[in-house]
Parts: structure tokens; C-alpha cells; sequence
């Protein structure tokens, strides 16, 4: 104990080796207590990158889809539709886009996109291509048919997501899945605007 108390005084830092033989630094004294503020900082700042990288990733791919919606001039009376569909298939294309970034985020956050790109980035990016696709072909062109193949593009480019994210993540594989369920009842509501 009175080496203990030495090392306090002085503000010495001391190794202790764990049970399993890796080495801990257990600060001792005053010099502990700036070590774990430095390492509180680090995290804090880390987190907020995160957040920021995370906000990011949700707020590019929703945004490219919603400005899609809205730039296509859709005129639900020239696509067939009702605005109630146009208006559902509006909310739901933006959610799942955001879903389906947030799985996204959470396989680069991990390193998938750099380890697995052509099984990770590469059906993200073909999915949300054809999800911005939709809008403008479905409801701006009044082309059913084009829709459709968006429709078919984003079931394929989900479920090559949900199994590419899942081998990386498996939160990230789940959170793919309901995705494909939105592309499957968009292609319905597109369907049913013939």
C-alpha cells in the first residue's frame, strides 16, 4: 500500500497484467484521471462522427427519392392513379429508402462496403437507381410498364441487399427485408395503375 500511495503522490502511471495476459494500463493518481478525460473526448468525438456519417447516409439516398417524387411533375390523373396511391407510394418509397440506407450505414460502418463491394454497394446502388427511376417513368411518362421493371429492379437489388448485408451484419440483412416487401406492393400499386 505505501507504493501505492508513492505512486499516487508523484502521479505515476502503473502496467498490470490481466489474467489472460494482455496488458492493462491502470492509471494511478492524478495522471489517471487526465488519461480517462483524453479517452472520454476520443469517444465523444467519435460518436458525433458517427451521427454525422449516419445522417449522411439516411439523408442522401431520402432525398435523391423524394426530389425524384417531386421533379417528375407525377399528375396522378395522367398516370392512372389516385392521389391517395401516388401519395402512399410517395411515403413509402422515401421510408424504405431510409431503411434501406440505414442498413447500408451499418455495413460501411463495419467495413463491409470495402471488404464485399460487389456484394454490398453494388445492389445498393442498383436498388436505389431503380427506386429513383420509379417516379419519373411510373407517374411522369404515365409508362406502367417501365414501372414495372423499376419494380423488378428494386425487388432484385433488395434481396441481392439483404443477403450481401446480412453476410456482413445480420441487423443489416433484416432491415434490408422490408424492403423487398415495399418493392413487391409498389409493383402492385404500379400494377394496378394499368
Amino acid at each position: 500500500m505505501a507504493a501505492t500511495g508513492a505512486a499516487q503522490q508523484d502521479g505515476i502511471t502503473r502496467r498490470g497484467v490481466r489474467g489472460d495476459g494482455a496488458e492493462d494500463a491502470a492509471a494511478v493518481g492524478a495522471g489517471g484521471a487526465g488519461v480517462a478525460s483524453r479517452d472520454r473526448r476520443k469517444v465523444g468525438r467519435a460518436t458525433k462522427r458517427g451521427l454525422r456519417s449516419l445522417a449522411a447516409a439516411v439523408a442522401l439516398p431520402v432525398a435523391l427519392t423524394a426530389a425524384s417524387f417531386y421533379a417528375s411533375g407525377s399528375d396522378p390523373a395522367a398516370a392512372g392513379a389516385s392521389a391517395s396511391k401516388v401519395m402512399i407510394a410517395r411515403a413509402g418509397s422515401v421510408a424504405a429508402q431510409a431503411v434501406m440506407a440505414l442498413a447500408a450505414w451499418m455495413v460501411w460502418a463495419e467495413g463491409g462496403m470495402h471488404r464485399r463491394p460487389g456484394a454490398t454497394l453494388a445492389p445498393f446502388a442498383a436498388q436505389l437507381v431503380a427506386a429513383m427511376a420509379w417516379a419519373p417513368l411510373a407517374l411522369g411518362l404515365a409508362s406502367p410498364v417501365a414501372g414495372l421493371a423499376c419494380c423488378a429492379a428494386m425487388v432484385a437489388g433488395a434481396v441481392a441487399c439483404a443477403r450481401g448485408f446480412g453476410a456482413v451484419n445480420p441487423v443489416a440483412g433484416d432491415l434490408a427485408k422490408p424492403c423487398v416487401a415495399w418493392a413487391v406492393l409498389l409493383a402492385v400499386i404500379n400494377y394496378k395503375m394499368m
